[in-house]
């Protein structure tokens, strides 16, 4: 597992998750439609999970778990710049930063994208495994 490429991993999906969500939010047919705007964003999710997982494992042979671990470490990765940047500009606007945190970190639909992320994750690891890496023959 390279370290430094899964936390730069973590910090790509960070920035790339903000400026989709940006443009769901402000989508003047998806304004207050919260579950519509999550679901658009969970389908989002597939392909550019994918895409920066594959960037990952262009330096890292792919495994399920180290698409495991990538996902956690970006997830991780990702939460620190969400605790600095979205709870506290975003999210809090005018109120404590434990009101913004819980109701960040409270919502499910939070939850069912930090889930469908690690999957992807892992999914990217066993997929690229059994279609990229070239398993050497005894007979060779």
């Amino acid at each position: 597992m390279k370290l430094p490429r899964a936390i730069a991993f973590g910090i790509i999906m960070w920035i790339l998750i903000f400026v989709i969500l940006s443009i769901i939010m402000f989508t003047p047919t998806l304004k207050d439609k919260t579950l519509a705007q999550n679901i658009i964003f969970w389908i989002l999710l597939i392909p550019v999970t994918l895409f920066a997982a594959k960037w990952y494992f262009k330096q890292d042979a792919p495994s399920v778990k180290k698409g495991f671990w990538l996902g956690i470490i970006g997830l991780l990765s990702a939460s620190v710049l969400d605790l600095i940047i979205t709870i506290p500009l975003f999210i809090a606007q005018g109120r404590s930063y434990a009101v913004a945190l819980q109701e960040f970190y409270g919502n499910w639909m939070t939850w069912v994208g930090l889930l469908e992320f690690v999957l992807l994750c892992v999914v990217a690891g066993y997929e690229f495994d059994k279609t990229f890496t070239k398993h050497e023959s005894k007979h060779e």
